[in-house]
């Protein structure tokens, strides 16, 4: 790895000074100023209790080391393992944890051991207990404690299967919990000479081939993924330890407790036969019904490969089974597809939801769907559920009234919303906690609290409305100031009379305060110190401007500290395209300097503190139809840009001769873009990005036509193919170990050669170990030193005349 980086470097020998190239072959620190709000600690996580009596504080790990990164790392069928965790390599984790007592501020440390790790926390049904993972070299431990105390212990005799989400669950009674504990039979399987050629062989029906990262390979990754992935269920009791271990084993991907008793396990059970083209989502599965000695009770469905779904298509069958929260006795509910899961097919009904009793062979059709049905959200203790339908065609989402107990009554539609609209967006159900962990809509008859981001033209007002589901009929119950910014995370009591909040300001943290909603009287819950008090002289404001076609844009303008205005700047444009199916979606502002800044990773709000001027997230919107708006891709997003560059400049900021583009994934693409197609920067800074899409050939992002159906398109939006118009410098950095469908490592070195072998200008930086985000702290320095020093010797230095 090291000779291969040590080639890059000697491309670079003819033309790069000694300071910047030296160095390439080791891990960088970027400047002092920089490297200090770097350290900084990072903020806490809260979590809230299902009782709504207790705030969970956790403080997260912020960049481990790449040498955590560097160890073992298995690749199998979409996931990352680390076989000494038994779960999900490097995965985010906390070091600290504290409950808080809403009613009196008691704040109680769980103790834990030293360097722990904590990977997932669950509090049980009653609030009364709490289930935490602790990531070790030996294994991840189970430990169990109660909140009042903060008392924990570990449970010795059981290491926990991590490979997939959520594996440990609390029973209803809130007095156990059921584990996916590992279950190893034997050594784990190893890689030696290989035996044969892995062979893969299709015919018959097409469908959709997506450039995923992580697959299978051979047999030796079968017998691994099987290794890794197999667990045994077991209930462990929260009281006094004891383990029962059932005869459920298996590549459990879920498992939910019935409601109410928890007698039974609702799972998803993984089999063979494997693929080599598809993550583990698309494996064969059985759903199947368990008692808690694990034997099967009901096989609800076993669904083969999923090989052949189409774009923007379902598989058939019974999909996203679950329990129904208010039967009197256990009952599944499921979507199922009418259309053979093709949103091509015309059919007047695309989607059903089913309910069937446990053990009986008695379906009912309680909805129907003209669209597909994307989410099943039912109301706490009631018939009557939520259903959440897309249309494909104008990407829009409908949410309409469904009852159990009335299937042949029409749904009544609620809410129809446009993707993307922000504007009027009428907020998210306020969930509660049902006894077996699984989220329920809150509600007090008809009545039912949503919770909106509340964006405007004029900014971010957070609000809390009451919502009659008889009438349609809205009563505001809180809505934020611009400053300080509120957002109401859940009320306190089922009366909504007292709201607990998270408030920050540009020069306040988020804290969490409860809010008494008649008085509007504060209390204060956590306080948290700046962490980064460097950024506070930072200069932010948001700036609108128009595209020539009258689409309305806005950029959040950083400015180094004691900056005078009028004084133009080296600046650096930061931005992502996002695709909008109208001009009114479009012209939405999304940026906000309302809120408390803190700058993490690779971030280039940092440059702020170096002397640019940084546009964060420009607006980059691609307008039009679905089906055919990448056609003028090229052409909105050049007019996107110019835009953006034009405004920057007329209001004094940015130095037309100084200003550079840069992004990261799709972001990354669009800089390769606009290098090849406009000379309005002097340099560019792509990250981790995909440049030919012939290698992405069955769609990339929202684009669904396929190479073949489209192939003067891919062309057209490949920066690739343009490589030699590319004539200004490109800094191209790269995770070694991107697992992003799509941007595979090849992606930047092919286009890094591209450029070299046309004259260009570009350095290739590639990172070991890291995925498609940066992560360790050797790294993070490196990137932000590297794009820096690229910044400093392209930008920077060449000062122009104001016009």
């Amino acid at each position: 790895m090291i000779a291969r980086r040590l080639c890059i470097v000697a491309l670079l020998v003819a033309f790069l000074p000694a300071p910047v190239w030296a160095d390439a072959t080791h891990y960088r620190t970027p400047p002092a100023a920089v490297e200090a709000a770097l350290r900084a600690p990072a903020l806490p996580v809260f979590v809230l209790s299902p009782r709504r009596d207790t705030l969970a504080v956790e403080t997260p790990l912020s960049y481990p080391p790449v040498a955590d990164l560097a160890r073992p790392m298995l690749r199998l069928a979409g996931l990352r393992v680390d076989p000494a965790t038994n779960g999900i390599h490097h995965a985010r984790a906390a070091t600290a944890l504290a409950f808080e007592h809403i009613a009196d501020r008691h704040v109680v440390p769980v103790a834990l051991p030293a360097g722990a790790q904590i990977t997932g926390l669950t509090f049980s049904p009653d609030g009364v207990r709490f289930a935490l993972m602790n990531a070790t070299a030996h294994g991840t431990e189970l430990w169990l404690g109660t909140v009042a105390d903060g008392r924990a212990k570990r449970i010795a005799g059981v290491l926990v299967n991590a490979i997939f989400p959520e594996p440990v669950v609390w029973l209803p009674r809130g007095d156990s919990v059921v584990v996916r504990a590992v279950d190893r039979l034997g050594p784990a399987p190893e890689r030696g000479v290989a035996g044969g050629p892995a062979i893969q062989e299709t015919a018959g029906a097409a469908g959709q081939i997506v450039t995923y990262e992580d697959m299978l390979t051979d047999a030796v990754d079968e017998a691994q993924f099987t290794y890794y992935a197999t667990s045994r269920l077991v209930v462990v009791n929260a009281g006094d330890g004891a383990v029962t271990r059932t005869r459920a084993r298996g590549l459990f991907a879920r498992v939910s407790p019935s409601p109410n008793d928890g007698a039974l396990l609702l799972a998803e059970r993984i089999h063979t036969p494997y693929s080599y083209l598809f993550p583990y989502e698309r494996f064969p599965r059985a759903t199947e019904v368990f008692d808690l000695h694990g034997a099967v009770v009901a096989t609800v469905a076993d669904r083969p490969l999923a090989d052949r779904v189409p774009a923007d298509g379902v598989q058939t069958g019974p999909r996203d089974v679950a329990w129904l929260p208010s039967a009197s006795s256990p009952t599944l509910v499921w979507i199922e597809a009418r259309d053979g899961g093709d949103p091509r097919t015309n059919a007047p009904v695309r989607d059903v939801v089913v309910t069937q009793r446990t053990g009986t062979r008695e379906r009912t059709e309680i909805a129907h769907a003209a669209q597909r049905v994307v989410d099943v959200a039912w109301l706490h203790a009631d018939s009557r559920a939520l259903t959440t339908t897309f249309e494909r065609a104008t990407r829009t989402r409908t949410v309409a009234l469904i009852d159990a107990r009335h299937p042949d009554a029409a749904a009544r539609t609620l809410f129809t919303l446009r993707e993307g609209d922000v504007y009027h967006d009428p907020g998210t159900p306020q969930t509660t906690s049902e006894s077996n962990g699984e989220n329920t809509i809150a509600h007090a008859g008809d009545a039912l609290l949503l919770r909106g981001t509340g964006y405007g033209p004029d900014g971010r007002r957070p609000f809390l409305d009451r919502y009659d589901l008889a009438t349609g009929a809205t009563t505001r119950l809180f809505r934020s100031e611009l400053t300080p910014l509120e957002t109401v995370v859940a009320p306190l009591d089922e009366g909504a009379n007292a709201l607990l909040t998270i408030r920050q300001s540009p020069s306040d943290p988020p804290d969490a305060f409860v809010r008494t909603v008649a008085s509007g009287a504060l209390r204060r819950l956590t306080t948290t110190p700046d962490p980064q008090p460097m950024l506070r002289g930072i200069g932010r404001r948001i700036v609108t401007y128009k595209r020539p076609d009258g689409v309305d844009l806005s950029f959040t303008l950083y400015t180094p500290p004691g900056w005078h205005e009028g004084t133009r700047l080296p600046t650096f444009v930061w931005a992502y395209p996002l695709e909008f199916v109208d001009r009114g979606t479009a012209s939405q502002n999304v940026n906000t300097a309302q809120t408390f800044v803190t700058v993490g990773g690779p971030s280039p709000l940092f440059f702020a503190l170096a002397g640019y001027a940084v546009l964060d997230n420009a607006s980059m919107p691609i307008v039009g139809d679905p089906a055919t708006v990448n056609d003028t891709y090229v052409e909105q997003l050049t007019a996107d840009a110019k835009a953006a560059v034009d405004e920057a400049v007329a209001i004094g900021v940015a130095d037309p001769a100084r200003i550079a583009v840069g992004g990261h994934s799709y972001g990354a693409f669009m800089t390769a873009n606009l290098l090849a197609h406009t000379r309005l920067f002097k340099a560019g800074i792509a990250r981790s990005g995909a440049y030919n899409r012939t290698l992405t050939p069955f769609g990339f992002q929202n684009e669904r036509r396929s190479y073949w159906e489209a192939t003067d398109l891919h062309t057209k939006m490949s920066p690739f193919t343009y490589a030699n118009a590319i004539k200004d410098p490109l800094l191209l950095i790269h995770g070694e170990a991107d697992d992003n469908t799509g941007t595979f490592p090849i992606q930047s070195e092919r286009l890094y050669a591209a450029i070299k072998g046309n004259g260009g200008t570009a350095r290739l930086v590639m990172l070991p170990y890291e995925a498609h985000g940066y992560v360790g702290r050797e790294s993070i320095e490196t990137t932000l030193a590297e794009m820096l020093d690229w910044l400093d010797r392209w930008v920077k230095p060449a000062a122009s005349a104001s016009r």
